[in-house]
């Protein structure tokens, strides 16, 4: 009698195709089907998070928390290509800035925070560097499948790279899939052959990589210390929303009507206010008439004007922060206050861009009052002698504007 055909019921597909463990395998060698559906379900998940008000640093963390590991489970198995990593780079980028129109430089957005970048995960060269260890990882399996096969199309090129040496009883592929000409790519163009690496592990490499990082000087910004300048806007006492306003405020890049205007997206540079000057940041948070009010508010509140003198409010200052960073207790409680000031007289200029609503001095007020209440409130539930030092104050109704 006939031997009935083996079934497993993890290798599914159809022909000239095999999946396994949710990804296919081509008859090629290559993984372009695995990549579109991956990219599909990255679009989707990427769709139904950008109709939430996330901050810059929410999005980062979506990036990092729900799309990395998807494209990641495909990209260790089939490193991307040229033109796959281009449509994940974009795709991620529109996804943290919130439209197609990207208001700095990529590579500014991928360096730390303490470099002048926002941290953003460099997809791409993650997935590349996660591959390029894990085949030379292999290569070092001897007696082992996954060894052979990394053994077989790997080591022509790795020989080149001083990471493998021939051993001529057994065969290799001269001529790879083009997964691993990818590959084969990224470490040239990084330049890794050349640096001495120690050891060819994903921490290793990617330290190599994030060596090389300078630190971006902020626009039009006083004669600072850079680092200090990004410390403070960065701070952990900041919330992730006054971080993004600090951030761009030192970038220039807030979406004033003068930068939307330079890009032909404004039809006027005026200030919404009424004011005759133009919308640039400095006037915004500072000359502007509603800037002026609030700040004379705050700095002749009772409660308000031991945490934030009125000596204290310099341009500079409120736009970078303190000059040798904020290294006291007093100056991260002044710091935070700006920001919240900072936060409240944005809110204000959108409503009255997009709503076509002038705020009143009355409920700004109640906003800067909530917002410094919430903050210590968050901070009593989690220490309270720790939020007692860091606001100055027992309660949190001690803060009345």
């Amino acid at each position: 009698s006939a031997t009935p055909p083996l079934h497993y019921p993890c290798v599914t597909g159809p022909r000239n195709t095999i999946k396994l463990l949710g990804v296919t395998f081509q008859a090629d060698g290559g993984g372009r089907t695995s990549w579109e559906g991956a990219l599909r379900h990255v679009q989707n998940k990427i769709r139904s998070w950008s109709v939430r008000p996330f901050t810059m640093a929410g999005k980062i963390l979506v990036l990092k928390a729900i799309v990395l590991p998807i494209l990641l489970y495909v990209g260790r198995v089939f490193p991307p290509d040229k033109a796959t990593g281009k449509l994940i780079t974009r795709m991620a980028f529109r996804f943290v800035s919130g439209s197609t129109m990207e208001k700095l430089k990529r590579v500014t957005l991928l360096k730390e925070e303490r470099n002048g970048g926002r941290g953003v995960q460099d997809i791409v060269t993650i997935i590349m560097v996660q591959g390029l260890a894990t085949l030379v990882q292999n290569v070092g399996k001897v007696g082992k499948a996954s060894g052979t096969f990394a053994r077989y199309y790997a080591t022509p090129f790795l020989r080149a790279m001083g990471l493998g040496v021939l051993d001529l009883t057994i065969p290799y592929s001269w001529d790879p899939l083009y997964v691993y000409r990818a590959l084969k790519d990224f470490a040239y163009r990084t330049g890794l052959p050349r640096a001495g690496l120690t050891s060819w592990s994903y921490k290793m490499i990617m330290a190599h990589l994030r060596s090389g990082q300078i630190v971006t000087l902020p626009r039009g910004g006083p004669d600072l210390d850079p680092q200090v300048i990004w410390a403070n806007v960065t701070h952990k006492f900041l919330t992730n929303k006054q971080k993004d306003i600090a951030w761009m405020t030192a970038y220039r890049c807030l979406p004033t009507r003068t930068f939307m205007y330079r890009r032909h997206l404004a039809l006027t540079e005026r200030c919404p206010h009424g004011c005759t000057d133009s919308e640039y940041i400095h006037h915004l948070f500072w000359e502007c008439s509603v800037a002026r009010r609030v700040w004379g508010l705050v700095c002749s509140s009772v409660s308000l004007s031991r945490f934030l003198p009125r000596s204290s409010l310099m341009a500079e200052g409120i736009l970078y922060g303190p000059p040798g960073g904020c290294k006291t207790i007093k100056l991260q409680r002044q710091w935070r206050i700006i920001n919240i000031v900072k936060q409240v007289l944005w809110e204000a200029r959108n409503i009255k861009v997009y709503q076509k609503t002038t705020v009143d001095l009355i409920t700004l007020r109640r906003r800067i009052q909530n917002l410094l209440q919430d903050g210590i409130i968050v901070d009593m539930h989690r220490n309270k002698n720790l939020a007692r030092e860091k606001w100055g104050v027992d309660h949190w109704k001690e803060f009345i504007i």
